[in-house]
């Protein structure tokens, strides 16, 4: 695990996720938040963790995999990315067994919740690591007597040993919003994305399937259920006005995330939606 990460056990509530084969993953109850993922046969955390992150109630780790609901980004009227990420999770699940290791979290609607948003919900996430694979999976039920829509993503710091020599493989022919530029719209005409300072992207309607590329090894990213990916690096400027970020943390991460932001999701009363984004290294060599 990141020495951020197991800096932060000591005094933050977790589990962690051992595998019999080796893989390892440890998750925060604060936020659910995957803040570790060492693959089997690796020596290296896949996730990047600011040294400068902060643990703790009410805190967003900046770092491993953040939860964005029920709001994504500043685009309705709740707190950036909602509150997901700063809620306290229970732990409603877990196992190890042949397939690996395994747990899930809830959080239900509450009194805080419901004063930000004004719905009766069952969240769920789960954390599976086995092998070469992490898979994260959000759930979520409406439990209201009305319907409600929300957008939400996974937001996964990946770390690289060079940002800016990184690629991000799949995205060609697709539109993208571009925060950068005022929101405005453009078509990728690049299959292979690279990361050269600032970048603040939402992908619509990808493929279900990227690669980030590194030139010593590949991530396979694959989305299940959610529409849309986010391309992010807070460039220097972004780490320089962040104080949970360290100088120079943007050139050993990219954020490449599974997203339903582009069209909200509509849940009735008692329908259910699930996202999953898959991780797997398939390559790791020095």
């Amino acid at each position: 695990m990141s020495d951020s990460a197991a800096h932060a056990g000591a005094h933050a509530a977790h589990i962690d996720l051992e595998a019999n084969d080796g893989a390892h993953a440890r998750v925060f109850l604060d936020g659910a938040q995957v803040a570790s993922w060492i693959p089997v046969g690796a020596t290296d955390d896949r996730l990047f963790v600011s040294r400068n992150a902060r643990y703790g109630a009410g805190q967003s780790i900046r770092g491993g995999i953040p939860i964005c609901f029920p709001q994504f980004g500043a685009t309705g009227a709740l707190q950036q990315h909602g509150f997901a990420r700063n809620s306290r999770w229970r732990v409603v699940r877990e196992r190890n067994d042949a397939d690996g290791a395994y747990a899930a979290l809830a959080l239900t609607d509450n009194d805080a919740t419901r004063a930000m948003w004004p719905f009766a919900f069952h969240a769920e996430l789960s954390v599976h690591v086995a092998g070469a694979s992490l898979t994260v999976e959000l759930s979520v039920t409406n439990t209201d007597g009305q319907p409600f829509d929300f957008t939400a993503a996974l937001h996964p710091y990946f770390r690289v040993r060079d940002a800016y020599a990184t690629r991000v493989c799949g995205l060609g022919e697709t539109y993208y919003r571009d925060a950068l530029q005022g929101g405005a719209e453009f078509r990728e005409v690049r299959d292979q994305v690279t990361v050269l300072g600032e970048v603040d992207r939402v992908y619509f309607n990808t493929p279900d399937v990227l690669e980030m590329v590194e030139p010593h090894r590949t991530l396979r990213v694959e989305k299940r259920g959610f529409p849309d990916a986010v391309l992010w690096n807070p460039g220097s400027a972004g780490t320089a006005r962040r104080a949970d970020f360290a100088d120079g943390d943007e050139y050993e991460m990219v954020c490449l995330e599974a997203g339903a932001i582009g069209t909200p999701v509509s849940l009735a009363p008692g329908a259910q939606w699930t996202g999953a984004q898959i991780m797997t290294a398939v390559a790791n060599s020095n």
